[in-house]
């Protein structure tokens, strides 16, 4: 029974060590990473419209009325057909329980995605408020186009197996073997940040139209926000060839 548990013991320890230097006896497994911050290069604007009455054809002719006139603001600042989608018309329904009127709620949402322009967003903040628009919330997002994503990608993808190659270097010396070829790579990718930052305009439901012969200067609600970068990450996985 000594003899078998000293066996067992001797067994398990020389793996142990031989594992902080070899797999499978005869390679090592490295990782190699990348990250970079990108600055959005898309903005979406999203403009969600609510009518209500008490007459559901009243207020989907309200809702139509806010929709053609908001659409005329955006094609004033530069907004075109291609960059606006508006979603189909939806209609809620709630009744009064102590006059047992009904409430009709009529909505739709007006989407537009273009390049990231800081003007044209400024430009639409005081477009709406100088209309004076109201039942209207803006959200703000900001995203990585396809064709930069991928770039940037790329790159790190480069460095991340660069910095695999460093480590391998490193590792190999430390445990005084040799590195003999690749055996295998794999790329595993985690995004580490959301996607789109929104942003919410809380004073532009009920904003007051300033007098045109104002001269003062609108100061946007997006100057309070910057456009916060993306943090990309490229992991790579090397499995390297040794010997002794």
């Amino acid at each position: 029974m000594y003899k078998t548990l000293l066996a067992f013991v001797l067994l398990v320890t020389t793996s142990f060590s031989y594992a902080q230097k070899a797999t499978n006896d005869d390679e090592i497994i490295v990782e190699g990473i990348a990250k970079t911050k990108v600055k959005p290069d898309v903005a979406i604007i999203t403009l969600k419209i609510e009518k209500t009455d008490s007459i559901e054809k009243k207020a989907l002719e309200k809702l139509n009325k806010e929709v053609d006139a908001i659409v005329k603001s955006l094609y004033k600042i530069g907004f075109t057909n291609t960059t606006i989608k508006i979603s189909d018309y939806a209609v809620a329904n709630s009744r009064n329980e102590e006059n047992y009127k009904d409430k009709y709620v009529a909505s739709t949402v007006l989407m537009l995605e273009f390049g990231l322009d800081t003007k044209l967003i400024n430009d639409l903040y005081e477009q709406v408020q100088l209309e004076g628009h109201e039942d209207l919330d803006i959200s703000f997002e900001s995203k990585l186009s396809d064709s930069v994503e991928k770039l940037s990608r790329i790159k790190l993808v480069a460095q991340a197996i660069n910095n695999a190659k460093e480590n391998a270097a490193h590792i190999s010396k430390a445990l005084n073997v040799k590195l003999l070829g690749v055996k295998q790579a794999s790329k595993n990718q985690d995004v580490f940040f959301e996607r789109s930052a929104l942003y919410r305009v809380e004073d532009l439901k009920k904003a007051a139209p300033p007098q045109r012969n104002d001269r003062m200067m609108f100061q946007s609600a997006f100057d309070k926000f910057e456009v916060q970068e993306i943090e990309l990450e490229e992991r790579i996985t090397i499995i390297y060839r040794i010997s002794n």
